[in-house]
């Protein structure tokens, strides 16, 4: 199997695997757990962005300025767009009262913008991972491989919490499942960037690891974590802050063996070998 063949295999394996049974797991316990399984998704999307994503920004990129930036510019932007998406879905702004989650509870299906938010950030968050298994499979096959697995173990509970965030924002299951998917296309769109255009896509991941964990440190806090806050009898506050860091302890779990992985360590060893593959491959 050439290279490519496999790149595209792995990411495949990796993305759309996860989402399968990050869909499954969801789906089983949605309609008996679901504000549980609200207060596991803001601990997994908070602990995936500020263990995972942002330390790994900060370790590729020398200037850690920009990053910072461009995780202030998309805050913002994810802002902007939930409040454009739903003036344009509720044809009027919603009272000061009522929050986006709040108006979610309604018996209406539709979209908000936190799930569209969630799905630009994951499909940034993908697309790094299929450049990050590219360059992995650049240094040898074995390597790629064992980092596409590490990649599906830590997706698997992000994609649940994914998932809940868009059950919650009024997608049906079906279209959940389908938007989840496309947005995990994305991870074999990386791989072939990856491929062909490694070093001159490289100076993207920090970037894009950046966009991902605005979007996933926006949904949890401006979302998910209000609704979570507001509870009238305090036994039940401490219940759900009990969830929370069960999804900590989920993402701390699924994602501390892929550190040792990283895509720094990745990407230097690929370097090193880059020049001698692309003789032996390519002549």
């Amino acid at each position: 199997m050439t290279t490519l063949l496999q790149i595209l295999a792995a990411t495949l394996l990796s993305s759309i695997l996860s989402i399968v049974l990050a869909g499954l797991i969801s789906f089983k316990f949605l309609d008996r757990y679901m504000s549980k399984m609200l207060c596991i998704s803001a601990g997994l999307l908070l602990t995936v962005a500020f263990t995972h994503l942002l330390p790994e920004a900060f370790e590729i990129h020398e200037n850690a300025v920009s990053v910072g930036w461009t995780l202030l510019v998309s805050v913002l932007f994810l802002f902007c767009l939930e409040f454009a998406l739903s003036h344009q879905h509720h044809g009027h702004v919603n009272p000061p009262e009522h929050t986006i989650s709040e108006y979610i509870k309604g018996s209406q299906k539709r979209s908000s913008g936190a799930g569209n938010a969630i799905l630009i950030g994951d499909a940034f968050h993908n697309f790094t991972d299929g450049i990050l298994i590219a360059s992995a499979f650049m240094v040898s096959s074995g390597l790629g491989w064992v980092t596409a697995l590490a990649i599906l173990a830590h997706e698997i509970p992000q994609e649940v919490g994914d998932f809940m965030v868009l059950l919650h924002s009024g997608f049906e299951r079906s279209k959940a499942l389908l938007w989840n998917v496309i947005s995990g296309l994305t991870s074999m769109l990386g791989g072939i960037a990856g491929y062909f255009l490694l070093d001159r896509v490289e100076w993207m991941v920090p970037y894009a690891f950046a966009i991902a964990a605005a979007s996933f440190i926006y949904i949890a806090l401006s979302d998910l974590m209000p609704e979570i806050a507001h509870q009238e009898k305090p036994e039940r506050f401490y219940v759900q802050l009990f969830f929370i860091l069960i999804g900590v302890a989920m993402a701390v779990l699924a994602t501390g063996g892929l550190h040792e992985h990283g895509s720094e360590a990745v990407i230097r060893r690929k370097k090193a070998a880059l020049n001698h593959y692309f003789d032996s491959e390519r002549l």
